[in-house]
């Protein structure tokens, strides 16, 4: 993690705006679109650590690996442990 110190209200609505990710990934997933996958994965894994979100980066990088793979099983796992961080997250 970087040094920066991110004010908490900015990690809140970064975190509000990953709900969004998580309902586009849910989406992908029911219409097997591994772009979409890709796509999250991939901003995520460049951007959660910056936020002070190491454990969302690593989902990050399943979901990103999952989608390269084409594998729906691993995904839903994926999905399950995005959706835990998310419950985590909102509901202190």
């Amino acid at each position: 993690m970087s040094g920066i110190d991110i004010p908490e209200e900015m990690k809140a609505k970064y975190i509000e705006r990953r709900k969004q990710d998580y309902d586009d990934c849910i989406a992908a997933f029911d219409k097997s679109d591994y772009e979409v996958f890709l796509r999250i994965g991939h901003q995520l894994k460049g951007n959660a650590s910056s936020f002070g979100f190491d454990d969302l980066g690593m989902i990050a990088s399943e979901i990103e690996h999952g989608a390269q793979l084409k594998d729906l099983p691993a995904l839903k796992i994926s999905l399950k442990k995005f959706d835990a961080f998310l419950q985590r997250k909102t509901n202190k």
